[in-house]
Parts: C-alpha cells; sequence; structure tokens
C-alpha cells in the first residue's frame, strides 16, 4: 500500500475527520503511516549496483565475504553478467542488513539502500572508482590487502633482511591503515569498529605469515642457511606481538571479516566473554559441517548429520546449515529428474523428458561465457565419438537472453544435434549459479551428477561407457 500526500488527498483526509469520531480519524492516520514506512522500508531494502567491469570473465559474482560465505546454500541473485566489450553491468539484490562482499579482488561493504556507480579493473582493484551511496566506505576499502595471507609483505616483497626490521614493518603499516580510517567521513561508527578489527586481524596474520618461506626476503630464500637462520631468528620474535595483539580479541561479531576468521582456531582457546566463545566454536563447527555435508552424496547419509546440526547452540548457524542440508536432501544424485521446457534452434518448445530412455548429457552454455565456448571444439568432438550410440543423447542448452546471438553462435559454428535454449529461471531445481555447467542424466531419467565432468575431462567417456552399458 502507498499514499501520496497531493493536496487532493489532504482535503479528502480533512472531510473525513469533520464525519468521523476523532478515535477512529487518528487510527486511520496511524495505519497511512505504519504503511508509507512499510514502503520506506521495502525501498531500502534491496542494493544497486551499476557501472563497468574491467578485465573481468562475462559472469561475475558479488561474492558474500561474512561468516556465511560457505555456510549457506549457493544463490544465483547476485550474479552479475556483463556486457560483451564494454563490461558495463547493472544489479540489484536484496540486503537485510549491512554485510562484506567482495566482486574480483576488490573488498565491498554495503548497506540496504546502497545505490553506486562503480568502475573497477580486476588487474588494478586500488584505482577502482565508488560513486553514489554508500562510496566513502567502498573507496577506503580499496586499500584492503589482498590476499589475505601476508598481507602487509606482499608475498615476502615488503618483508626485510632482519627479522625485526619486517616485524616493524607490519606494526607501521597497520598504525597507516589506521590513520586512514580515522579520516574516512559519511561512514558509520560500526564500520569503524569493525575495519579496526580488521587491521588488527591483518597485523597478527602478516606477522604469522612471515614464518613461511614464501613470505621472507626473497634475497634470501636460495640460501638454505640464511633462510634457516632468518626463521629461528623471526618465530622468536614475533611470539610478544601476537600474543600482544590477540590479548582480549575475542569478539564474535568481527566473524564477518575473513582475516578475523583465520584467527578463531587459535583464539577459541583463550579468556574471554563465554558467548562470543561459544559462537566462535559454532562457527568453527558450522564451517567443518558444511565441508563433510557437500562431500556426500548419499541421502541416507547426508541424513545423518541431522544429530551434528542440532548440537550446535548458535542459531543463526544452526539455521544455515539446516537450510543447507534441506537442499541437499531435497534434489540431487539418484533422484528422477525434474523436467523442464526449452525452445529448439526453430522456435517450438520441446522438454527434457522426450529424451527418456537415453543418458542425457546437458551441457549448459552462453555466449558471453568465454570459458564454455572454449569446451565446444571438445563438445563437438563428444558427439562425433558417440554418433553412432543411439542410447545416448547429448543437449547443448543455452542461458543466453540473446537470441539472436545465441543462433548466431550456432550457425557460425554449425553446430548440429540438440541445440536448446532455456530462461535460467525454469532451471531453479538444478541450482544453476554459474556456468559452464554439465547436468548428466540416466536412462531410467534419475540424475546421475549434478555437475558433471566437462567435455574436455578424459575421465568422462569411462563414465558415459558405463552408464551405456
Amino acid at each position: 500500500m502507498s499514499f501520496a500526500f497531493t493536496w487532493t488527498g489532504t482535503l479528502y483526509i480533512y472531510a473525513l475527520s469533520q464525519i468521523m469520531s476523532k478515535k477512529l480519524f487518528s487510527l486511520i492516520c496511524f495505519s497511512v503511516f505504519i504503511c508509507s514506512l512499510v514502503n520506506a522500508q521495502q525501498k531500502n531494502s534491496f542494493v544497486k549496483l551499476k557501472g563497468t567491469l574491467l578485465n573481468f570473465s562475462s559472469q561475475v559474482e558479488v561474492q558474500d565475504m561474512s561468516e556465511f560465505q560457505y555456510l549457506l546454500p549457493p544463490t544465483s541473485e547476485r550474479m552479475i553478467i556483463r556486457e560483451p566489450g564494454s563490461g558495463a553491468f547493472q544489479i540489484k539484490f536484496p540486503l537485510s542488513s549491512p554485510n562484506y562482499f567482495r566482486i574480483g579482488r576488490n573488498i565491498l561493504y554495503l548497506t540496504p539502500g546502497d545505490d553506486l556507480d562503480i568502475v573497477i579493473d580486476y588487474n588494478n582493484p586500488v584505482v577502482a572508482e565508488f560513486k553514489g551511496k554508500g562510496s566513502d566506505a567502498n573507496m577506503f576499502l580499496r586499500q584492503t590487502p589482498f590476499p589475505k595471507g601476508g598481507s602487509y609483505m606482499e608475498a615476502g616483497s615488503k618483508a626485510q633482511l632482519r627479522p625485526h626490521q619486517t616485524i616493524d614493518h607490519i606494526i607501521q603499516a597497520g598504525a597507516y591503515r589506521t590513520k586512514q580510517l580515522d579520516s574516512v567521513k559519511n561512514v558509520t561508527a560500526e564500520f569503524k569498529r569493525l575495519e579496526t578489527g580488521r587491521i588488527r586481524a591483518d597485523i597478527i596474520n602478516s606477522l604469522l605469515a612471515g614464518q613461511i618461506s614464501f613470505y621472507r626476503p626473497r634475497a634470501i630464500r636460495k640460501d638454505s642457511v640464511q633462510m634457516k637462520i632468518y626463521g629461528d631468528e623471526y618465530a622468536v620474535l614475533i611470539q610478544p606481538y601476537v600474543i600482544d595483539y590477540s590479548n582480549g580479541f575475542i569478539d564474535a561479531s568481527l566473524l564477518k571479516i575473513a582475516v578475523y576468521r583465520d584467527l578463531t582456531d587459535t583464539l577459541v582457546y583463550q579468556q574471554g566473554n563465554k558467548n562470543d566463545l561459544q559462537e566462535m566454536k559454532d562457527w568453527i563447527k558450522a564451517t567443518s559441517l558444511t565441508d563433510e555435508m557437500k562431500k556426500v552424496s548419499e541421502k541416507k547419509l547426508l541424513a545423518g548429520f541431522k544429530t551434528q546440526i542440532g548440537a550446535i547452540k548458535t542459531p543463526r548457524y544452526k539455521n544455515a546449515l539446516t537450510k543447507t542440508l534441506a537442499g541437499l536432501l531435497k534434489f540431487g544424485r539418484g533422484d528422477v529428474a525434474v523436467d523442464f521446457t526449452a525452445t529448439d534452434i526453430t522456435g517450438n518448445p520441446i522438454s527434457l523428458s522426450s529424451l527418456k530412455g537415453k543418458v542425457i548429457y546437458v551441457d549448459l552454455w552462453a555466449t558471453w561465457c568465454g570459458p564454455c565456448m572454449e569446451e565446444m571444439p571438445h563438445y563437438e568432438a563428444l558427439k562425433e565419438k558417440y554418433k553412432d550410440m543411439p542410447g545416448i543423447a547429448f543437449v547443448s542448452l543455452s542461458i543466453d537472453d540473446n537470441t539472436t546471438l545465441w543462433k548466431g553462435s550456432i550457425e557460425k559454428r554449425k553446430a548440429a544435434g540438440h541445440q536448446w535454449l532455456i530462461n535460467r529461471n525454469k532451471l531453479d531445481a538444478y541450482n544453476i549459479v554459474s556456468i559452464p555447467r554439465v547436468l548428466l542424466i540416466g536412462k531410467d531419467f534419475k540424475v546421475v551428477d549434478m555437475n558433471a565432468p566437462a567435455p574436455s575431462v578424459k575421465k568422462l567417456g569411462a563414465l558415459l561407457d558405463e552408464l551405456l552399458h
């Protein structure tokens, strides 16, 4: 419901107030206010991004970088499809609370209602440009160290010849970053609190990374004796610094930051707030369970995880794993394939079930997907190999939005056989987040693999031969 406060509307309300009781009139006005408030909240529960992405692949995910990064099921609602050539894009997706995301190598902090114009170069994240609502926080984040390991030493390039000099560099880098953060305007106190936690975690991670040979001075890497001398001295010198920066650093709210999560395995053995420690331990357990569940294909074995999930005390992690498990149990290997209807090259509808009784190899692609097009010669070779085998069907299923480009690609390649086109939304059951992707279905019309080997994978032939016999 919405309400426009025009002169006509105002007069109408005034007239109503003359004939209604004050109590009823107040109730109506309150209802209008609540509805207006709800509309405003709904409007601000989304994030809008548009602009240009340079040196990216054709499909780019706005990746969740929070503590739920790997705990929740994958989603395609934050998938960007760049325009060929220009790299232009626009996307709108729901967001209920501020969160960290990543586009390429740029960390973003997005808040409900943000409306940003963006230019990001994958090869040079520090020159990214952000304009609009939410730009100040993201301009600051351009300098966020990436990758996170050894972030203040840049793979050893900033490591000094003496261990104490390397440590000084790390501490000074953190201090400089803190000074930069203090000067940022138009950001919330919560953002500054979180980023202060990131800097502290970056210092600890950088100190610890210096123990790895990859992050030691390049000048001594070929000298095993010097490397050992450096390493032994460094390991001793960093201990008081690591202890000092880690002391009192128990804060479950900082799990939102990836570099803090890297420290949880050691931090949970310190003294701290009982609730924070419990949540951190639950996050570690939830992460481990998620990894284990994703490796299991048999539903009977998957069902056994319910007990372990039930033992997690933090509700939000328990709920996330419950949702992930439900998705894994809902549809997958061994289930009857969910039928869908696509359009063939002549424009006629055609269903997957029309190929029942055959092994069905469905190759998902699009003209804008570089890796997909690289697989095409292998796909054609695969079809040629099995051309005399009537028990198998190869379906080239495009999720292109542009029918002309789709047909043009097929004609240019002189591709034959089952050439189908479908809207990605019609494949919800198959959870098509990114492509290339292959679906493999057996003669009994049951799913063999939701993410089968690509045409170029050598072991694919043995798998298909087994299914045909």
